[in-house]
């Protein structure tokens, strides 16, 4: 079933290689420790170079500049074992160094990986991850119209064609509004709101809720836990207009 999503990104067949990555290629070519040595082997059932998308098979221009480096877009298959495991998974595979647009596999179900990178500022040949973005899992044999949507938005006809920055920030911009239809009940790609920007403030402020609701927890005095309830609500307050915002 996966196979058929990928397929319907209608890339050019130039761009298909179907090529397995080995995990000793992994451990050979990047610093693992040892919790994530255990999490490739254990872990990971297979991993595929699905597409390869280069300024020679696909008419999309380069990106370079003094932070960035967009020479091409790798598109990887990842079937995993343990879901629970897919932020240490996506970690590690990350670590090579091409922008990569991974789907991950679990059962019928797949979800989508996003990590903007950056020119090292030591290493002006090094790619390091600036954020790891997750779609939310779809599963393939109970599918929603928003998540049908969604599925459609990947097209390759569906991004700019200006460079391959552009063609990778479409990528995330999508993934993000596909998150925030589980709030707003609809897929709004071509919304003008910035979406990444409401979500980082969704996520402090769902620390700072989690922080208070353990300090409320531990507090003895009366008048403080009353201000702590609050601030609390507040808190929820400001996260339910955020969400509302999407």
């Amino acid at each position: 079933m996966i196979n058929d999503i990928l397929k319907s990104l209608n890339f050019p067949k130039d761009c298909y290689i179907n090529k397995p990555i080995f995990k000793k290629m992994i451990r050979e070519n990047f610093t693992l420790n040892a919790s994530e040595k255990k999490i490739l082997e254990n872990d990971i059932s297979n991993i595929k170079l699905e597409y390869i998308l280069t300024k020679d098979n696909i008419n999309i221009n380069q990106f370079i500049d003094k932070d960035k480096k967009y020479l091409e877009i790798n598109f990887l298959k990842v079937e995993i074992s343990n879901i629970n495991k897919l932020k240490q998974i996506a970690t590690i595979l990350q670590n090579i160094p091409k922008p990569l647009i991974i789907f991950f596999v679990y059962k019928n179900s797949f979800c989508l990986n996003i990590s903007p990178k950056r020119l090292s500022k030591s290493n002006s040949n090094k790619l390091v991850v600036e954020d790891d973005y997750f779609s939310d899992w779809i599963d393939l044999e109970n599918t929603t119209n928003i998540e049908n949507d969604f599925i459609k938005s990947l097209d390759i006809q569906n991004q700019p064609f200006t460079d391959f920055l552009s063609f990778y920030t479409s990528y995330l911009d999508k993934t993000l509004s596909f998150n925030a239809s589980k709030f707003s009940g609809i897929l709004n790609i071509n919304s003008d709101i910035d979406t990444k920007a409401i979500f980082e403030d969704i996520s402090k402020i769902d620390t700072q809720i989690a922080q208070l609701k353990n300090r409320i927890k531990k507090e003895t005095n009366f008048s403080d836990k009353v201000n702590m309830n609050i601030e609390l609500k507040k808190l929820n307050d400001k996260m339910k207009n955020l969400k509302g915002s999407l």
